[in-house]
């Protein structure tokens, strides 16, 4: 029973680990469940009259004779079609606000993508001046050392020293940037399960090699979430411009119905004075006739096709825009995935830490350019992971453009494992 037991609390342990989102992952996530609480407000249904457009009862009195009061309804019915154009536009500006939040929220997971990614970029940086810091330490004990010597140059010692304070200042700024955006990200994403910015669960760049075969920059059209959400404003737009053609095109405007008391009680008067009399003259009938050619809606029409058609000139250009945009992406990366394996392959070749540690058990080795090598080796390890950033950032445009980054359910498209992010 003891190694059920075991086997029971490894298992649910492994599953803890494995369902807990990473530092990254909760990052977005947050901003997932951001958006839900601002979509929680309490959705009202705009109700419509199947014919008409507008409704009015009036009440009319003449010298505060509360006896003879008229009493009328006005009604205005719609033009014809336009209880469907109405519809539709309903529904085309309701699917428009939706696909809206949903492109909001993916530039919100864009611009922390990006933001994790400067700040993982800032961290190296850091680790990259904190060992240069320690290899110019060095150089200026030994250029110390070398005060007595008859050769010895003044001027390298002093720039050796310049440089270090340099270095212990931009480390400083880095370390401090990389502290607030932990700080920013723990608060962000509310919760004690700690973390920091690291590469750790990240993808290689083999696994990124592999998925930018797959992709195909053909297909962005329909997923784009940014020709979406301008496509849906094109229909919406459309549809609104249709909406106000069918308003404008009803030949009846109005028509009103009236009881008039006064004129009621003049017709009981009469009768009771044994005159002629008419008690229907206490009801009136108005109908207003629309003439062709005279509107006060043209202005809406003219400003609504002119909306149509800019926005069906900016999807064009937005669609071509990204077209470019998606192939010079995948096309960075493919550079930087072939630069960053070249490096690797030089790094391999050259051996430059075990030429270091060979050079070091030489006798009589010149200490300054022992120094220089090893200053060599740690900015070559830093330009490397400098393009391995770059491939990551190409790797969020791409599936930005491919409309990957909001896509429910919302993964991280960083993750070696493509943890979910939010639902």
């Amino acid at each position: 029973m003891r190694i059920i037991y075991l086997l029971l609390f490894l298992f649910t342990s492994t599953a803890s680990v494995f369902s807990q989102k990473s530092f990254l992952g909760r990052f977005l996530n947050a901003a997932v469940k951001q958006q839900q609480e601002q979509g929680t407000a309490v959705k009202r249904k705009q109700f419509t009259m199947p014919v008409l457009s507008d409704a009015e009862l009036r009440v009319r009195n003449r010298a505060f004779d509360f006896g003879g009061q008229r009493y009328s309804l006005k009604l205005e019915p719609r033009g014809f079609g336009e209880t469907r154009a109405l519809k539709k536009y309903l529904q085309s500006n309701k699917d428009f606000e939706e696909i809206h939040k949903q492109c909001n929220l993916n530039e919100t997971l864009l611009l922390r993508y990006i933001y994790f990614i400067d700040m993982l970029e800032r961290k190296s940086l850091a680790s990259s001046y904190n060992d240069l810091i320690l290899v110019y330490e060095d150089r200026i004990k030994v250029l110390e050392e070398l005060q007595n010597s008859s050769d010895f140059d003044l001027t390298i010692l002093i720039k050796a020293e310049k440089e270090l304070a340099k270095l212990i200042s931009e480390r400083i700024e880095e370390e401090q940037e990389v502290k607030i955006a932990n700080e920013y990200i723990a608060l962000e994403c509310g919760d004690s399960l700690g973390g920091e910015i690291d590469t750790v669960g990240l993808k290689s760049v083999a696994q990124i090699k592999n998925e930018i075969k797959t992709i195909d920059d053909a297909l962005f059209e329909q997923t784009n979430i940014y020709l979406r959400d301008l496509k849906s404003e094109l229909s919406c737009s459309e549809d609104r411009y249709n909406l106000a053609l069918k308003k404008d095109r009803k030949p009846i405007s109005f028509f009103e119905f009236a009881y008039d008391f006064g004129s009621y009680n003049e017709e009981l008067a009469r009768r009771s004075n044994l005159k002629d009399f008419n008690l229907n003259n206490a009801f009136i009938v108005e109908v207003g006739i629309k003439i062709p050619g005279f509107s006060n809606n043209a202005d809406d029409l003219l400003r609504y096709k002119m909306d149509y058609t800019f926005t069906k000139s900016e999807y064009k250009s937005l669609r071509n825009e990204m077209a470019a945009k998606i192939k010079k992406d995948i096309s960075d990366i493919q550079a930087y995935i072939e630069r960053y394996e070249l490096m690797s392959l030089r790094e391999t070749e050259a051996d430059a830490e075990a030429s270091l540690k060979k050079y070091m058990q030489l006798s009589g080795v010149d200490p300054l350019v022992l120094l220089s090598i090893q200053e060599s080796v740690i900015k070559n390890r830093f330009e490397k992971e400098k393009v391995y950033f770059s491939i990551l950032r190409n790797l969020v445009y791409v599936a930005d453009i491919a409309g990957k980054l909001s896509e429910k359910p919302i993964i991280n498209v960083l993750s070696s494992r493509n943890e979910i992010a939010g639902e």
